[in-house]
């Protein structure tokens, strides 16, 4: 164990030595390998630990400590073109404040280090090429996670039979048969990270390959037809226009990031959420997983930025000083807005948000102050007590058309695409 400039470099058995020299268990979301240290690597470790300067001691104990406890895990892995795929751990522990301890294995050592969010930021944004402009089509809608990955598993068999048509000299397929794709969904287990499928698979809760595709296939395919990405021809089905547009970026992707963040509730089942980000020359698209819900959607770079922005942010819970007692006769305090985009708070009469320039719609900027719910990929730090909250009157609608929503946590809205603020 030793720093290679602000890198600590340790094997897994150093790790695990640290991580009960400094006093922090395995917790159950523990990113320590499983391996035990022999009583020599224990004692090197013990003389390592012993003769850091007490900052870089702190600084070493809350990396081990978010290894081995995060409160919060996460699972990066991005590549560039087809020829280099990247993959990183992520922890957070109250230890490591608002940073994240960024893992990474390299060689025969892991190398930990301290990143912040903006620093995380800056790298999957110059992955995704921020300085190049986009002229994606808008397109979104809110899908059962089995139809999204279905779709990403059509998308592999079209561009499979489009290269095995150039090399054979033939005009490519444009339609598949939906009885293959069971064997399709069922090939996940490959490490070829040039595939958006195989790539995005290794980042997801579970793999594509144990789900039970024989019952969820045709459910799967109506859900895809009615979102308009597939349409039946004869006893094929065929890609829409809006479909086309995601296949032609996945086969001329330039980079792709896979992250998932993994955390657990009150009632400490874990709770995960999975993202695929592919960037081509023209176009950036999404498919973003929690639970039984996924959403597909073409981005700009803003909308990317903060997206990423929100699942970094995090951070131990800042003290609030006590309310100090108002008069009866004081003013109430004014109405404030909550914006849907980055969260931030400002006076409920502004036509814009300060923050990230995202205009205010009238609907919203009229409702009463009541409670705002968090945008829906804020990061939260640890769980506080339990509040009462006033019960909703009726169902959730969409602003935009109206119509109510599948879910209270629906993402975006089934009827027009709509997201749900």
């Amino acid at each position: 164990m030793n720093y290679e400039g602000k890198d600590l470099v340790a094997t897994g058995a150093e790790l695990v030595a640290a991580s009960a020299l400094i006093g922090e268990p395995y917790g159950s979301l523990s990113r320590l390998p499983r391996v035990l240290p022999t009583p020599e690597v224990e004692a090197q470790v013990k003389a390592f630990l012993e003769q850091l300067s007490p900052e870089r001691r702190q600084i070493t104990g809350a990396m081990i400590a978010a290894v081995a406890n995060p409160g919060r895990a996460g699972t990066l892995h991005y590549t560039l073109g087809d020829l280099e795929v990247r993959r990183v751990i992520l922890a957070w522990h109250p230890a490591t404040g608002h940073a994240w301890t960024f893992m990474f294995f390299a060689e025969t050592r892991w190398h930990l280090r301290l990143l912040t969010p903006d620093d995380l930021l800056r790298v999957l944004m110059e992955v995704l090429q921020e300085d190049t402009q986009l002229r994606s089509t808008p397109y979104r809608c809110c899908l059962n996670t089995s139809s999204s990955l279905l779709f990403l598993g059509i998308l592999h068999l079209l561009q499979a039979a489009h290269l095995h048509a150039c090399l054979g000299h033939v005009e490519s397929p444009i339609s598949f048969v939906p009885s293959v794709l069971p064997d399709v969904m069922h090939e996940g287990s490959t490490e070829d990270f040039r595939w958006p499928l195989y790539f995005f698979d290794k980042v997801l809760p579970q793999s594509v390959e144990i789900m039970p595709w024989a019952e969820e296939l045709a459910p799967a395919l109506a859900d895809l037809v009615a979102h308009d990405l597939i349409k039946p021809q004869g006893e094929d089905y065929a890609l829409t226009p809006a479909g086309f547009a995601f296949a032609a970026a996945f086969r001329h992707h330039l980079t792709k990031i896979g992250l998932r963040f993994t955390g657990q509730n009150d009632a400490d089942i874990e709770t995960h959420e999975a993202l695929l980000l592919v960037r081509s020359p023209h176009d950036l698209h999404l498919i973003d997983v929690g639970g039984k819900e996924s959403a597909l959607a073409s981005l700009t770079l803003e909308n990317a930025r903060n997206l990423l922005d929100g699942l970094l942010r995090i951070g131990p819970a800042e003290a609030q000083p006590a309310a100090e007692p108002t008069p009866a006769s004081a003013p109430a305090p004014a109405p404030k807005h909550t914006c849907t985009v980055c969260g931030a708070r400002f006076a409920a009469d502004a036509d814009a948000c300060p923050t990230c320039g995202t205009p205010v719609h009238p609907e919203s900027a009229a409702a009463s102050p009541a409670p705002v719910a968090a945008p829906p990929h804020s990061v939260k730090p640890p769980p506080l007590p339990p509040k009462s909250a006033p019960t909703p009157a009726g169902p959730p609608v969409c602003k935009q058309c109206g119509k109510p929503l599948a879910k209270a946590t629906s993402k975006f809205c089934g009827h027009c695409g709509a997201p749900v603020s």
